[in-house]
């Protein structure tokens, strides 16, 4: 099954900086891929593909997710269909008229729209993927990947890039595209402590402001005197969702939704850092139980 809100963006994970937003907390977590049965596969490999550029498609889709070190326990093949269009129409280009002294090598004095013969080049290249289950033969995904170029220029000059150069950018792109919806991935990222101190008295918020600058020093101890402080001062939604950053960050994923969960509750409006930051760590979770539900697969040593 496909999780369609994988595409949530992972731009997210990089919490956007505001004046309520401070210090940084830089973890490194396991995401999932997009497909359940694909995740769950330990190796994956690429087979063939056919079509004219099938060849450049599997090397870049190797490439991408990877040379197994084991056996392999999911195989990927298809087809590539490429597609090249070029055409004419009639453009116009801002065009010197005039040159001082009518020499067309000096300054220019009058430029103006000029009618010229341009030419449209349209590529589209589509690869139909499916992945195959090595354990009992069976599909257990499939999709059709489309790409599209086009590339317009005018008489006197030329494509910015040639019809090989682009193939092999669609081609690199459509590959890191199914190298997501295939394996996991590990993402080094930052999430932003929030300090906005809203609702606190003055000493309790002076206090949560020195804390804040502590954590650009020791994370750790920020995090614990966070703690100390959410005793006295429940509920409040900086506190909390700054104790969700520090669960996050020691691996504590279903301690940091709950943080962050009750930070949201605690704010009158939704918050996009706290919805995004709650929207990751599920999205950790899933990727931990899926290492958990390889490991008990028959045929799996670990």
């Amino acid at each position: 099954m496909t999780r369609k809100w994988i595409a949530l963006a992972i731009a997210g994970l990089c919490v956007a900086s505001g004046a309520a937003w401070a210090e940084s907390a830089q973890m490194r977590g396991k995401f999932p891929a997009n497909v359940r049965e694909a995740d769950l596969l330990e190796n994956v490999v690429v087979d063939r593909f056919n079509g004219r550029d099938a060849r450049q498609f599997e090397a870049a889709l190797e490439q991408a997710i990877g040379v197994p070190a084991g056996r392999p326990d999911g195989v990927l093949s298809g087809g590539v269909t490429t597609g090249v269009e070029e055409s004419k129409y009639q453009g116009n280009e801002e065009r010197c008229v005039e040159w001082k002294d009518g020499k067309q090598d000096g300054t220019c004095t009058k430029k103006a729209k000029v009618d010229l013969p341009c030419f449209r080049r349209v590529i589209n290249l589509t690869v139909s993927v499916r992945l195959l289950r090595v354990a009992d033969n069976m599909p257990v995904w499939s999709d059709n990947k489309p790409s599209r170029d086009e590339t317009t220029w005018c008489q006197g000059k030329a494509p910015w890039r040639t019809t090989e150069e682009a193939v092999s950018a669609m081609i690199a792109d459509l590959a890191q595209n199914i190298r997501l919806d295939v394996r996991p991935r590990w993402e080094t990222y930052k999430v932003r402590f929030r300090e906005d101190r809203d609702g606190m008295p003055n000493d309790i918020g002076n206090e949560f402001k020195g804390i804040v600058k502590l954590s650009n020093k020791d994370v750790t101890s920020a995090c614990r005197q966070w703690a100390e402080l959410n005793g006295r001062l429940p509920n409040h939604p900086s506190v909390l969702y700054n104790l969700g950053v520090c669960a996050e960050a020691a691996g504590g994923y279903a301690d940091a939704q709950s943080f962050y969960r009750s930070a949201q509750a605690a704010l009158p409006k939704r918050s996009s850092e706290m919805a995004d930051s709650a929207d990751r760590v599920a999205l950790l979770t899933i990727a931990r139980a899926d290492d958990e539900e390889r490991a008990r697969r028959p045929g799996n040593p670990r």
